[in-house]
């Protein structure tokens, strides 16, 4: 190994740390980083015990993000607990109006890469959304695969 390598893998490694210390409530499960998150209103967000987040991962807590245990969120993932109110889109386009809904993630899911999950959404107990997924509704089938745009029900596992 090239000493530049090395000393990229022990810069990246003491990021991370910094970052798990600065954030300390929130990493305090044996959450795993293999990367940075972005974390927006990140006293709203509540992760679980030994879940493991990769790299461009996103979180907008606006409306409240509960992730469960030994979840798993992919490389490129985002999740947001807020967005624009489209049952009146004539008068809210010019009032920008935002929605806040919680969403939920329950235990032993596993999230593909660059997966969008909207706001007011609950995934089930060990789901799989495949990658580059969007979840606009509720995922409600546990122990079952569900991917597409809008993220559908494949097939139990």
């Amino acid at each position: 190994m090239h000493l530049s390598e090395n000393l990229t893998k022990i810069i990246r490694f003491l990021v991370i740390l910094c970052h798990k210390c600065f954030n300390y409530p929130l990493y305090k499960n044996k959450v795993k980083l293999f990367g940075i998150p972005y974390l927006v209103h990140k006293k709203n967000i509540q992760i679980g015990y030994k879940t493991r987040i990769n790299a461009r991962v996103a979180l907008y807590g606006q409306g409240y993000i509960i992730i469960g245990e030994n979840v798993t969120l992919s490389y490129g993932v985002s999740v947001f607990s807020t967005g624009y109110a489209t049952n009146n889109w004539t008068t809210n386009k010019i009032e920008k109006k935002h929605i806040d809904t919680k969403v939920v993630i329950k235990d032993n899911v596993w999230i593909g890469a660059n997966t969008v999950i909207l706001k007011g959404v609950t995934i089930e107990e060990g789901i799989i959304v495949g990658a580059g997924s969007v979840v606009t509704s509720d995922l409600t089938s546990p122990n079952a695969l569900y991917a597409g745009n809008p993220a559908k029900f494949i097939k139990t596992l």
